[in-house]
């Protein structure tokens, strides 16, 4: 393993892992933790941008930072929305949580499937703009969700909270809208691998076809 810039961020963002979970279950006084967590899910995010950005600028893209970079974006986005949606004893919401969660990791899985065949086969699949918008609206909503629940904490107690004239029940709206056209983008990002991975196998087979005549 080579231990460049894009590496060490990647690892920073898979330690930064634990720490928002830590620090969002943490029982501190007015949501302290809550908001500390959601500082440390912001620097993650800018990790995630920075060692891709750095990795091809520098051509520093290295095989052990292909695989733990897939590793550290999926541990910290699926242990967010975790968090997030169910810090709440809404059934309706747990329930949309479940969903959402599990749709995001059946993709995640799918996906990763299809990646190893196709590299059995040396071929080679580009991820698609679904994706990267999908982990876009995820990781904001995640974000938004957060600041949600640590405002709650932290107003614990006053009736009707509100944020000047908006009360804070619409920023839970908001994350969860994100968080669904997200989850929908997951889906779109999926079936589209998915086709694509189909058309380079049938291309494959036919041009191994072609050889034989």
């Amino acid at each position: 393993m080579k231990w460049n810039v894009p590496n060490i961020l990647t690892m920073i963002r898979l330690a930064c892992t634990p720490l928002v979970v830590l620090m969002f279950l943490l029982d501190l006084p007015s949501g302290i933790g809550i908001f500390v967590a959601l500082g440390i899910y912001i620097l993650a995010c800018i990790t995630d941008f920075l060692d891709g950005y750095i990795a091809r600028k520098y051509n520093m893209v290295t095989d052990f930072g292909k695989f733990m970079d897939q590793i550290a974006d999926k541990a910290i986005t699926t242990s967010a929305m975790v968090l997030v949606l169910l810090a709440t004893r809404n059934v309706t919401v747990v329930w949309l949580a479940i969903v959402l969660v599990l749709t995001v990791i059946l993709r995640d899985t799918i996906i990763s499937g299809i990646r190893m065949v196709a590299a059995n086969k040396k071929i080679v699949i580009a991820a698609d703009i679904f994706g990267k918008i999908k982990s876009l609206f995820l990781d904001v909503a995640s974000m938004v969700l957060m600041l949600y629940v640590g405002l709650t904490a932290c107003l614990a107690g006053a009736e009707n909270a509100k944020i000047g004239v908006m009360p804070i029940e619409y920023i839970r709206c908001l994350g969860l809208s994100l968080m669904v056209v997200g989850a929908g983008l997951a889906v779109v990002s999926c079936v589209n691998y998915s086709v694509k991975a189909v058309k380079a196998l049938k291309a494959l087979s036919n041009e191994k076809a072609e050889e034989k005549k």
